[in-house]
């Protein structure tokens, strides 16, 4: 559930050397690869999706039409997510940076308390300014959302939660064998939306 949740908000592509992309452009304006259907790889990737991220899209596309998503709704959403890529980027970039510095500060060889304790509060303001901008767009995409979709995302979630626990429970009791893909996770309706395409 926490991963189907995951893939609403989780629509930046970050691209292998951790720049991120929007709209298929590579920083630069290289145009990135075209999307390819359910479980095939796009063009030039030699290799298919991973079995968890073909269950994902799976997931997403049976959540949207479960929970009547409008495409509207669905662009709006983009908007949301899109005005605010720049802010993700940088706070995912002030808390990388104040982590290192932590990291710095705590292997340094004359270790200095007082900047230890300057850089964890650093990292620590980085990741509340991170959770601040988090919670404003997830607010945003809630005001995307009728009361009804609301309703019907969350018993939707206690459905796959319950179908998830029971599966697990008999893969328990066979004991045997290697396990099956695992199961996203949906635990909030704004996170998962954000995930959209």
């Amino acid at each position: 559930m926490v991963f189907a949740t995951a893939l609403i908000i989780g629509t930046i592509d970050v691209s292998t050397e951790g720049q991120i992309r929007r709209d298929n452009r590579l920083p630069g304006g290289q145009r990135g690869l075209k999307r390819a259907p359910f479980g095939f790889p796009p063009p030039g990737r030699t290799r298919p999706l991973n079995p968890n991220a073909v269950k994902k899209q799976e997931l997403q596309q049976r959540l949207m039409q479960a929970i009547g998503l409008s495409s509207t709704q669905r662009m709006r959403i983009q908007e949301i997510r899109r005005s605010h890529d720049d802010d993700v980027i940088a706070a995912g970039r002030r808390i990388r940076q104040a982590r290192q510095a932590l990291d710095r500060a705590i292997m340094n060889e004359t270790y200095n308390e007082s900047e230890v304790r300057r850089a964890t509060e650093a990292l620590a303001a980085a990741q509340a300014d991170k959770i601040r901008l988090d919670s404003s767009v997830r607010a945003q995409v809630r005001g995307v959302l009728t009361s009804d979709q609301v309703q019907r995302f969350h018993q939707l979630q206690r459905e796959m939660r319950r179908d998830m626990k029971e599966q697990q429970q008999r893969e328990q009791e066979k004991d045997s064998g290697p396990q099956g893909v695992s199961r996203p996770d949906v635990t909030d309706l704004a996170d998962f939306l954000l995930s959209l395409r």
